[in-house]
């Protein structure tokens, strides 16, 4: 059985570190993509993710820190550096092409933790259920970063911008 998505995130020297521990799925997007729009606003430009405990990725979270690399860029200042990316992860980000947008570390190095600097993670409250808007926001990110991922997300994205189901 796998972990449900369980974000922690802490912020120091200027940095901004999220863990993200179990699957990295819909579920942690939302509150993730606004705590980031909110340190971005705060004045934040370096962000951390350490992906040590990251089992899976789906294409939603994967297109949410895509989103965020493409935020940073637009910018043009700040980073996005994955952590700890074990090797089925890695495979994941360059079978999208998303590996060129922001630094992917695979497993094996040893780098700093915000307890060393004195920073407490925190989780991140976990979303009831994805926002269409979020996940839509997340596969056009995608698409943006390799126009060749559009064939393999027409479905969903055909689905997302129809008539809401509400």
């Amino acid at each position: 059985m796998s972990t449900p998505c369980a974000v922690s995130v802490a912020c120091f020297d200027r940095e901004v570190w999220i863990r993200v521990e179990g699957r990295g799925n819909f579920q942690g997007c939302a509150s993730l993509k606004k705590f980031v729009e909110a340190m971005i606003g705060r004045g934040y430009r370096l962000f951390v993710v350490d992906l040590a405990s990251c089992e899976h990725m789906d294409s939603t979270f994967m297109g949410t820190l895509t989103g965020i690399s493409q935020n940073l860029r637009a910018l043009g200042e700040g980073s996005l550096r994955a952590l700890n990316v074990s090797t089925r992860n890695v495979d994941l980000f360059e079978n999208l092409g998303l590996n060129h947008l922001f630094s992917v570390e695979p497993a094996g190095a040893t780098p700093m933790t915000p307890a060393e600097h004195g920073a407490k993670l925190l989780p991140l409250p976990s979303d009831a259920g994805p926002e269409r808007e979020v996940v839509l926001a997340a596969h056009e990110a995608l698409i943006a970063a390799n126009p060749e991922n559009a064939h393999r997300f027409r479905d969903v994205l055909e689905y997302l911008k129809g008539p809401s189901p509400h």
